[in-house]
């Protein structure tokens, strides 16, 4: 059976997406290329018998743990899609969502379905701070062997860190996962913004203040969505999962009856309203430390909803938002791998006789 060559993967399983970057050999000149994926944290039983099969593509399932599911965007079209602001539904979910994250790498570079066989396959991943010390272990057990649909996606490493820990990772480490020195000592704010919850990280002098850190509960996105929900029910007796509700905030518009209705104005408010409570959220709690901070970093699928209000108030080289702000952990997870390959790399030639003589 043919292997892999080793594999790193960077995962953050989000409430509200699955956000996955990998990079792989490509062609004759061993030439890397680097995959950045996600799809909704969407789960729904499988539709069996006649009326579940009839007419459209309702997505591929999955069997997983003896039930049969369909994941991702092809799951927003079930009414009964699952609640995700649990993290025990994170966490039983977790081989599953796994799973259907690296089999959609197989569409991706010149390696295809390998990356499913054996092979060296590191992955690291995210939890909640408020979850760190208590559910690390079962978020460890639970992915390193993913049974799913009869097939097997077993790690040979499993590496689990708090949320806000792989977007300062993500700004310490370059591209090839080489340390950027001057931003090493720094002492930063980390204000993730995910779906259902904000983690807030401090860092003093380039290491993780547990003093200064925290997790505003049912603080993320979700509360958008559920202004905008409260909306459609109370005006069109329209009633949408937040899951599809989060899809809503992001084209600005409805389809009711056959028509197209344009909500933006409704989700502008929503946005406005949410920006200006998380802006004061952070400085009632946070503002003392980030007087004497030397940067603030905004991140997470909600920073695209926030970073305008904030770099009105902060200054410019204050503010620091990612490029793309929605993978900044699971850049920093997958840059983490690399870091460590690099210093297992610089320790065994530290001692190597052939490298020393």
């Amino acid at each position: 059976m043919s292997t892999i060559p080793a594999v790193h993967l960077g995962l953050d399983l989000g409430f509200g997406d699955v956000k996955i970057v990998a990079d792989f050999e490509c062609g004759e000149a061993n030439h890397r290329q680097k995959v950045l994926r996600k799809f909704p944290t969407a789960v729904a039983y499988a539709k069996d018998g006649i009326i579940g099969n009839l007419g459209g593509d309702s997505g591929k399932t999955y069997s997983f743990n003896g039930r049969k599911y369909v994941v991702g965007a092809s799951a927003l079209q079930f009414r009964d899609v699952f609640s995700t602001r649990d993290i025990n539904f994170l966490i039983h979910f977790s081989p599953l969502l796994a799973f259907a994250a690296v089999e959609g790498l197989a569409q991706e570079g010149s390696m295809g379905p390998e990356i499913l066989q054996p092979g060296k396959k590191s992955v690291c991943l995210g939890v909640p701070l408020a979850y760190f010390h208590s559910r690390r272990s079962s978020l460890v057990e639970a992915v390193r062997a993913c049974h799913v649909s009869g097939a097997s996606l077993d790690f040979t490493n499993v590496e689990v860190r708090a949320q806000g820990q792989g977007i300062l990772f993500d700004f310490m480490f370059d591209e090839d996962g080489e340390a950027i020195e001057e931003r090493l000592n720094m002492n930063i704010l980390i204000v993730d913004i995910g779906f259902n919850t904000v983690d807030i990280l401090g860092v003093v002098n380039g290491r993780s203040s547990r003093e200064w850190s925290g997790m505003i509960e049912r603080g993320g996105i979700s509360r958008i969505c559920q202004q905008v929900g409260d909306y459609l029910q109370r005006e069109f007796s329209f009633d949408l999962p937040e899951q599809s509700l989060k899809d809503v905030i992001t084209k600005r518009e409805i389809t009711l009856y056959g028509a197209k209705k344009d909500v933006s104005e409704v989700i502008r408010k929503a946005q406005e309203e949410y920006s200006d409570w998380l802006m004061q959220e952070v400085r009632s709690r946070w503002d003392g430390f980030l007087q004497k901070a030397d940067r603030m970093i905004i991140a997470g699928g909600g920073a695209y909803y926030v970073r305008d209000d904030f770099a009105e108030k902060y200054p410019k080289d204050f503010l620091y938002v990612p490029e793309k702000p929605e993978y900044s952990n699971a850049m920093g997870f997958y840059k983490y791998l690399e870091a460590k390959k690099h210093a297992e790399q610089d320790v065994q030639e530290d001692h190597d006789p052939a490298v020393q003589s």
